[in-house]
């Protein structure tokens, strides 16, 4: 009798200290997971900062040129503020995304106006805001990469248990526009 019950404990013990480990395993891995998201943000956040600190001199040169596109800039100014204000990843992530549509209706705006972009200053902005967007299209990828990576493993069953209890919710991806995504196939000059 008294073996019986020895070996009962020791199963126990044994299938309590399994379930804890297993229990830690998944907290350990759901934490890596949401760190990642942190550290890959981190390496997108300057640029999306640079890119915000560049709208006022964009707004100024343009904005000489185009004094009836206000709601425009009213967008682009908001969404900058909403950036710099912006205190979690998920609002700076969708005020990045609200910045990046604003942007973009800018800068397709102000190619109907053929003296503002033949304009030196106006050049030497689009060519700095080309960069910035080059070098956030780079950052994205390994950013979405790791939202993607969270998203998937705050969803699988047993670790969604974990996730849940501290309060994992799924997080956005920064959005890529539609012309990056656009493909008219190849053209050949005839």
């Amino acid at each position: 009798m008294e073996m019986e019950l020895l070996i009962t404990i020791v199963v126990i013990i044994f299938v309590v200290l399994a379930l804890g480990g297993w229990a830690i395993s998944i907290y350990n891995r759901l934490v890596a997971l949401r760190n990642n998201i942190d550290a890959s943000f981190a390496n997108i956040d300057v640029i999306l900062k640079q890119r915000a600190d560049q709208i006022p001199a964009l707004i100024q040169v343009v904005s000489k040129a185009m004094s009836h596109e206000q709601e425009t800039f009213t967008s682009l100014s908001e969404a900058r503020a909403a950036y710099l204000n912006a205190g979690s990843i998920k609002d700076k992530v969708d005020a990045a995304n609200q910045m990046e549509t604003a942007l973009k209706s800018v800068i397709a705006i102000s190619e109907n106006y053929p003296t503002l972009i033949s304009g030196e200053t106006f050049i030497e902005l689009q060519k700095s805001v080309s960069e910035v967007e080059d070098k956030i299209a780079h950052r994205r990828e390994f950013f979405n990469d790791a939202v993607n990576l969270y998203n998937i493993g705050i969803a699988l069953f047993p670790d969604v248990l974990c996730a849940k209890a501290m309060g994992y919710q799924r997080m956005s991806m920064l959005k890529i526009n539609a012309e990056e995504t656009a493909y008219d196939g190849v053209k050949f000059n005839s």
